[in-house]
């Protein structure tokens, strides 16, 4: 990319993962670029939103501090997401991200949501069981719901789904 990056054209150029893994290394933690990606994720057309978000998921593994100021704003938007790659990226996201208690509420329910719903992906759902089993330290209240929740889902699923369900357990030491 060049020294003023169109990030734009690049995420669109190609999609792979040597493409995301080149953007995220010339975009860095650069915090006008990511504030531009962020605008994509809430305000393009698909497949940008997709595109920018993967990127910014790679950027915010290295570098967690670029993702706080914009974790309300993802929470808010995202229902409104229509690309499954776009929920899976940010909900990928917010499961290593520590979240506000103000958000909690509006995620959880999320989360809870789209747990059960055949539409979601199995990387949606791991994603939302992960959040979930995050904020259970806060919420003990919702154990029981949750893991009733999974073991209703796991024979609905693949064995992606029943391995996690099993390391959250694992995690939770609630064999």
């Amino acid at each position: 990319m060049a020294e003023n990056p169109d990030i734009k054209t690049q995420l669109l150029s190609e999609l792979s993962r040597a493409n995301v893994d080149y953007t995220i290394a010339a975009l860095g933690n650069d915090p006008s670029y990511f504030r531009e990606l962020m605008n994509f994720i809430v305000n393009e057309a698909d497949p940008l939103p997709m595109r920018a978000s993967w990127v910014a998921e790679g950027i915010s593994e290295k570098y967690p501090e670029m993702i706080q100021p914009y974790i309300g704003m993802l929470i808010r938007n995202l229902r409104r997401f229509t690309h499954p790659g776009t929920c899976r990226n940010v909900l990928k996201i917010l499961s290593r991200t520590e979240i506000r208690d103000t958000y909690h509420g509006i995620l959880l329910d999320i989360c809870f949501d789209w747990l059960p719903k055949e539409e979601r992906t199995v990387a949606e759902k791991v994603f939302c069981m992960q959040i979930i089993a995050n904020h259970l330290k806060f919420y003990p209240e919702l154990t029981n719901e949750f893991f009733e929740l999974i073991d209703d889902q796991i024979p609905k699923n693949s064995p992606g789904f029943a391995s996690r369900a099993r390391l959250i357990r694992k995690e939770l030491k609630l064999n």
